[in-house]
Parts: structure tokens; sequence; C-alpha cells
């Protein structure tokens, strides 16, 4: 969980260093089904979509819960978007659940529905 925190300093920081020291070279992410993206492979290209999210949105994401899980965390962020171009303000939600290998993240899930992400880790109940 440290570990999650400490990242998540380092994207609102822009230190794409640590960043890119917590996903293993293999990462695999699979977004949820109405991003635009659905698969990202590898760290050099999951590092491009966290620069550009970044870009676009701002740097103010929090995280709001975490659950432990063993070899896999369930997150619950919340990110204060902002239009890189335009200006406009808006919340967005969503959960991740990653699941780490000798101290990296090798997959990471999304889910803008919270219940999904539960349902998904048997928490459902």
């Amino acid at each position: 969980m440290e570990a999650t925190r400490k990242t998540n300093a380092a994207f609102r920081s822009g230190d794409w260093d640590v960043c890119a020291d917590a996903a293993d070279p293999d990462i695999f992410v699979r977004t949820d089904p109405s991003w635009p993206e659905q698969r990202i492979y590898g760290r050099e290209a999951w590092m491009a979509f966290c620069r550009g999210t970044r870009e676009s949105w701002g740097p103010d994401l929090s995280i709001e819960d975490i659950v432990d899980l063993g070899d896999r965390l369930l997150v619950r962020y919340r990110w204060a978007v902002r239009g890189g171009s335009s200006g406009v303000e808006g919340e967005q939600r969503y959960s991740e659940i990653a699941t780490f290998r000798e101290g990296r993240v090798v997959f990471i899930e999304y889910f803008h529905d919270h219940d999904q992400a539960l349902k998904s880790v048997g928490l459902d109940e």
C-alpha cells in the first residue's frame, strides 16, 4: 500500500522515474470498456498513457481508499480533472485492481463502476 501511495505522489509531481520503476517492464493494463484505450502493454506504453492523461486532466489525482488483497490492491481514486486546453473542471472517480509481483505492478484493471470492482474481487456481498 505504501508503494501505491508513493507512486501516486510521484504521478502528482510528475516524477516519471519513480512511476516507471513501480511498473514491471511487461505490465499489462486493461481499462474500463467505456475508455478508448482498451489494453496497454509494456512499461513504455504505460508511461506514455500516464503522461498523456496527466497532461490532459491535470495532476490532482488522490487515493480515497485502498483494500489490501494479498498480492493485489483494490484502490479507489478521485481525480479533480481540469481540461488542459479548455480549463473546464470536473471530477472523475474510478477504481483499479493492481496485481504485484516482486514489488512491481504487473497487471492493472480499471473500473468506472466501483461495485463492479468489488464484485471482481469477491467483496460485493
